[in-house]
């Protein structure tokens, strides 16, 4: 096993990690239990709160002179959370969590496809209400309704 310079960093909220910058997967669980995930409780708004953590990150970066790939491994550690403790918050299923209107959003596309209309505003129509949206959010809105129309 290859050490690599282990030294504190301070996370905003005062908490103090040891970095291995070898082994940073402490830090990245740090963030996630002592931002991420209480961040989320306080504002329910994932995107927000991935902001928050990859400013954290971001900082520690800057203020430390770290690897910017960190972020990058944060990010994937958060995904590999996402099926499990986080998920827990809400009682929810991943999609669920990253859209808490994905009902919402659904019933919106239910309401503009039975509305009647032709095809070229129906497709103004989608698209706005889509346009908000980032492509991950869009795939996962598509896997969502696959797995409705798909699995029943």
């Amino acid at each position: 096993m290859r050490l690599g310079l282990v030294k504190e960093v301070k996370l905003r909220n005062g908490t103090v990690v040891e970095f291995d910058e070898h082994e940073p997967d402490t830090l990245y669980e740090t963030i996630i239990r002592e931002v991420l995930i209480p961040r989320y409780q306080e504002n329910n708004d994932w995107n927000l709160t991935i902001n928050i953590i990859i400013e954290e990150m971001n900082e520690l970066i800057t203020k430390y002179e770290l690897d910017p790939k960190l972020k990058l491994g944060l990010l994937n550690q958060v995904e590999v959370h996402l099926d499990k403790e986080i998920e827990e918050l809400t009682g929810c299923d991943k999609i669920e969590i990253l859209f808490l209107n994905m009902d919402d959003y659904v019933e919106d596309i239910e309401r503009l496809i039975s509305s009647g209309k032709d095809k070229q505003e129906l497709r103004n129509d989608m698209a706005n209400l889509i346009f908000p949206l980032t492509v991950f959010e869009l795939g996962e809105l598509f896997i969502y309704l696959g797995r409705r129309a798909f699995l029943k």
